[in-house]
């Protein structure tokens, strides 16, 4: 399924894993528009962006699933994105690397303390 909107770019913020949060703003949208995108949450899909309706074409769209092309996170990965948002909870008073480095120093610790 696909839907087409125009829509205003309003923020882009860089997160710890090297990924982004993009927000963006619609018109108002009717019922069944609006249902779509409920829909959608937590689905990853395509982001086609053009400031122009010439800027893109149905063809600029890859036929592959998003998913596909991206992959999953390892597990690392996952484990490394968890403990940032747990740090911004936290309110993020020292850097990321530092809460990070010494919350897995916890973790490794609390394992190696189970050890016979």
């Amino acid at each position: 399924m696909k839907t087409l909107l125009p829509a205003g770019l309003k923020k882009v913020s860089s997160r710890a894993d090297r990924s982004y949060d993009l927000t963006f703003s619609t018109r108002e949208l009717g019922g069944e528009e609006a249902a779509f995108l409920l829909g959608q949450i937590h689905n990853e899909g395509w982001l086609l962006w053009g400031a122009n309706e010439t800027d893109v074409t149905e063809l600029d769209i890859p036929d592959e699933k998003a998913d596909s092309m991206t992959g999953q996170k390892t597990q690392s990965q996952r484990l490394r994105a968890v403990i940032y948002v747990l740090w911004e909870q936290k309110g993020s008073k020292d850097k990321f690397e530092d809460f990070y480095r010494s919350y897995l120093e916890s973790i490794i610790e609390q394992i190696k303390a189970k050890l016979s």
